[in-house]
């Protein structure tokens, strides 16, 4: 299962290197809040000059009226004109560093955002890398893909972009509205009686848009998983005539998570017209309230004064709609954030020892001793009792079911036993790491892993040390030197998606080579030809025959004739071990391996 939903700490553990960046923003932002402020207080002087009036010098007049004042007596002293351009050039002055701030702090907190999201990303793909293939194979991929791409993205736009404008609007409103309140405090204290009832309702709308963005973000993932099975069984689909069919399916789904987005932005949208009407409800209401400011018995505003303050109060309306809007946009990336923590948190079903033992390599050999496996509550494996001696070649064949694959999985430590134990020489599994394991084992599966790159580059996969000399050396001993050599661009050769533009027999000899180029005392090879023709068979054979020599083979196969020549051969039925042997000798006791390989026609 994942892990607790809890996001306790997810933002701060991201958000911590980057501190000083963020106190260097907040500041930033305010030198910009200053400058936006001072910028419009200096139109109280200009709009003096432009229209010859003079300076309040009533007792009523603010201090901050009486310190423009004096701005104003000391320009007017060059003469009209000249006082006129005198303003202009301050107020350009004011707004180029307004703008220069501006521009500074969302260069740092853009790259600061990018930074965070990086770290998350290489997180969740690191905690993704290292959970137990049994964790793994609980849940859809599209699910897990959706976790490392979609959510992510998600969280950005609609959390760390909104914590951006969040603390911008913080900053802007407070430092606007203590302007606001030093200039006529009793105005703008009716003004702020409006602001509660206002966050009741946006508080309202966020819990309900949090829960239906969590079902948003579950229906994301379940779409990608129908891209991530259509693109796997696109021939099937079409050798199936089954087109209609899939588009219907997915039209239909498809229907269903667009009515869910509509719902979502609705109300994200409804944010705007909302802060936006009561923005205009209050410069409604300040325009008579101000007016008897300024044109009542006892005036305690100027005209120009006045002017100003609704200019400063109209700069605070975008962000307060701002605010209202980033509020709903966190509560929608609420529901990604917690699908990122779950994975993050997500307890991993094969733990590592805390004090591992030493391993450099098998000595005797691997012993499995009273090993059970089960998925879920149904045995896979009873009772197992087998020893892989050093330098042996033992196959492992059986009926589909029988448990082959899944003790190959065990002895990776891809999963941990129910009961029993494994050990490598007299180590016991649960005291060694993976790393420690892996690194002397290579596997060679019927599913062919390849990535989209050069040939050397797949050969040569999880390491970049080896020379193109080593490489070479491994696919001749792989049997793929030959057919290397006659891509357009040899070694240098992209083989596209998977290898589809190499055969199976091809793409098989690259993972023998790779194994090859490791070099490890313990192989694997599970099912490694079976899919092949027999050409194909024949050569990866031939490959797998040159690398016996002094190394511990394990070849699970169904292919009877690929395991004639092993040193020994276990025979599982039902997750049991019912016989074993030479070829010659299980043949002799007309067993179930006899059995096997009349079926094949193989005598």
């Amino acid at each position: 299962m994942y892990g607790k939903k809890t996001t306790d700490g997810f933002a701060y553990r991201f958000v911590k290197p980057y501190t000083g960046d963020l106190v260097l923003y907040f500041l930033l932002t305010c030198m910009a809040a200053v400058f936006s402020i001072a910028s419009v207080l200096s139109l109280n002087n200009f709009l003096q000059i432009l229209f010859s009036t003079q300076p309040d010098q009533t007792a009523a007049a603010s201090e901050l009226e009486k310190m423009l004042n004096e701005i104003y007596m000391y320009f007017i002293a060059f003469g009209r004109q000249k006082a006129l351009w005198i303003f202009a050039g301050m107020i350009f002055g004011i707004y180029f560093l307004k703008d220069l701030f501006t521009y500074m702090a969302s260069y740092l907190i853009g790259s600061c955002r990018n930074r965070m999201i990086r770290n998350i990303r290489n997180e969740l793909f690191d905690r993704y890398l290292r959970l137990s293939a049994s964790t793994v194979g609980k849940y859809k991929k599209g699910d897990l893909l959706s976790r490392l791409s979609n959510d992510v993205i998600e969280y950005d736009q609609n959390v760390l972009q909104s914590m951006q404008s969040l603390i911008s609007a913080f900053i802007n409103v407070g430092l606007h509205f203590a302007v606001l309140i030093y200039i006529n405090y009793k105005l703008t204290l009716v003004v702020l009686l409006v602001f509660p009832p206002v966050a009741l309702v946006v508080s309202y709308i966020s819990r309900k848009l949090r829960r239906n963005s969590g079902h948003m973000q579950q229906k994301s993932a379940h779409l990608v998983s129908i891209f991530e099975e259509t693109i796997s069984a696109l021939r099937i689909i079409k050798s199936h005539t089954a087109i209609d069919f899939a588009n219907e399916r997915f039209s239909k789904f498809n229907r269903s998570y667009s009515r869910l987005r509509n719902r979502i932005y609705r109300r994200v949208d409804l944010a705007s017209p909302q802060s936006e009407f009561f923005g205009n409800f209050l410069v409604i209401g300040i325009l008579l309230l101000g007016s008897a400011s300024v044109i009542g018995p006892q005036p305690t505003m100027s005209a120009e004064m006045f002017v100003v303050y609704l200019i400063i109060f109209s700069l605070i309306i975008k962000p307060a709609k701002d605010m209202s809007t980033s509020f709903y946009n966190i509560k929608k990336g609420e529901a990604a954030k917690e699908r990122m923590c779950e994975l993050l948190n997500c307890k991993d079903e094969v733990p590592e020892p805390l004090n591992p033992v030493g391993f450099d390599g098998l000595k005797q050999g691997i012993r499995i001793c009273g090993l059970r496996f089960a998925y879920d509550n149904e045995d896979v494996l009873s009772n197992l009792n087998i020893f892989f001696k050093k330098g042996t070649n033992t196959a492992i064949v059986g009926a589909s079911g029988s448990g082959k694959s899944t003790l190959a999985g065990l002895l990776l430590k891809f999963y941990l036993p129910r009961k029993g134990s494994i050990f490598f020489d007299d180590k016991n599994i649960n005291d060694l790491t993976a790393k420690q394991i892996r690194e002397h084992v290579s596997i060679v599966t019927q599913e062919t892993v390849l990535f989209n790159d050069t040939v050397a580059n797949n050969i040569s996969f999880g390491r970049e040390d080896y020379t193109i000399e080593q490489i070479r050396q491994a696919a001749v001993v792989a049997n793929a030197d030959g057919f290397i050599e006659k891509l357009p661009h040899s070694y240098q050769t992209v083989i596209g998606d998977r290898g589809n533009n190499l055969s199976g027999g091809q793409r098989q000899r690259l993972a023998i080579a790779r194994a090859v180029l490791r070099n490890t005392d313990i192989l694997i090879f599970d099912e490694a030809t079976s899919a092949l023709d027999t050409v194909s068979e024949r050569s990866v054979q031939e490959a797998i025959n040159r690398l016996s020599k002094d190394r511990t083979i394990i070849t699970i196969a169904h292919r009877l004739s690929t395991i004639r020549q092993c040193d020994n051969i276990i025979v599982l039925d039902k997750g049991r071990v019912v016989e074993s042997g030479t070829h010659e000798e299980l043949i002799s006791r007309q067993g179930v391996y006899h059995t096997l390989c009349k079926m094949q026609e193989l005598k």
